[in-house]
């Protein structure tokens, strides 16, 4: 594929997810205003920190978090917590790019159906699922590259 298709693509898939960027930047300016930060990843907005962030990291199972995505956008609890999701975050950006406006109804109804089944409702979630085997799989990646010998000696 060439260059030029691949923006194309990557173009559609930002338009296509647009309308939860949207919803995920006025979350993310709700940040700013008590004090977050914003920083720029790979083509996606981080927001972080500041009250809203120390709100949501002290709040008790299951509305504390140290991260959420939306569309292109992650709000994170601090830095580091972002540091440390990243990877899976980012997973989710790819799945709004991949189901646009239908990703959050797609993933309030994989909770409701693994609820409605007797099983827990984020941790069952298909999306989840995915998002946390890619994150252990990057992991594992990075770990064998990390002990692999240096054969440029």
């Amino acid at each position: 594929m060439s260059s030029n298709q691949k923006a194309i693509l990557k173009l559609i898939a930002y338009a296509w997810a647009a309308p939860n960027t949207l919803l995920g930047i006025w979350l993310g300016l709700v940040i700013i205003v008590f004090g977050g930060r914003v920083h720029f990843m790979d083509g996606v907005a981080e927001f972080h920190g500041g009250s809203v962030g120390n709100f949501f990291a002290t709040r008790p199972r299951p509305f504390c978090f140290g991260a959420i995505t939306v569309g292109h956008v992650i709000l994170g609890t601090c830095h580091n917590e972002l540091n440390a999701l990243r990877a899976h975050e980012h997973v989710h950006v790819r799945q709004y790019e991949r189901w646009g406006v239908f990703f959050l109804p797609a993933y309030a109804l994989s909770s409701l159906w693994e609820v409605c089944n007797g099983r827990n409702g984020y941790w069952n979630n298909c999306f989840e699922r995915q998002a946390y085997a890619e994150d252990a799989k990057q992991k594992q990646q990075a770990s064998q590259l990390s002990e692999a010998p240096n054969e440029a000696s």
